[in-house]
């Protein structure tokens, strides 16, 4: 007689949580939002479409979850007190994150679905969550410091560093290498840090 093959035990706790989260990251960078599916994570992760349901009610839900995992690892603020060094950490971190699975998945999402109010408005307070406890608070204390013009916007600041890089990884499909990191903080350095003469009348 054929023995019945056990199944494996599902993962519960918070190898559940983090089994299920890590699945929907690679399915939402694979396939966006619109077409991911719960019952595909669901058989991906190894759990019971059920117990999803049960924790994230709806795909809202579980995309908001899941990219508060994700944006959890670009918020490393490097602080070794050398505002040029600090930056360069800021852009490596920032360009590591921008060419993994979860960034793409979040850069996918604000980009490419941005068109739905719901999905901009749960990836923008993910995004800028994110910046407030890290990047931003590495910039707005080199502007305190005085090492920075007074009064500069910080978000200015990493976002002209953040979308640099993007516009190399996503529109020039280009890696963001450390030479490259390291010629966008020093050209913002330059307008950061000097301030601008009048114009001439």
């Amino acid at each position: 007689m054929a023995r019945r093959r056990t199944a494996p035990p599902q993962p519960r706790g918070e190898a559940f949580t983090r089994a299920v989260l890590e699945v929907t990251l690679a399915q939402l960078a694979e396939v966006g939002f619109e077409r991911l599916s719960i019952p595909r994570v669901a058989e991906v992760a190894g759990v019971n479409k059920t117990s999803i349901y049960r924790r994230w009610p709806s795909k809202p839900d579980l995309l908001r979850d899941a990219l508060a995992v994700a944006m959890s690892h670009a918020d490393h603020a490097p602080a070794s007190g050398e505002l040029r060094a600090d930056l360069v950490g800021l852009a490596r971190t920032v360009a590591t994150f921008t060419q993994s699975q979860a960034g793409t998945a979040v850069i996918r999402i604000l980009l490419a679905e941005g068109g739905n109010p719901e999905l901009r408005a749960i990836a923008q307070s993910a995004y800028g969550e994110a910046g407030r406890h890290g990047p931003w608070a590495v910039i707005a204390q080199a502007v305190d410091s005085g090492a920075l013009r007074p009064g500069l916007d910080p978000s200015l600041v990493l976002f002209t560093i953040a979308g640099s890089i993007l516009h190399r990884v996503f529109i020039e499909q280009r890696q963001a290498t450390e030479a490259f990191l390291e010629q966008v903080v020093d050209l913002v350095l330059v307008g950061a840090t000097v301030e601008r003469k009048a114009a001439k009348r």
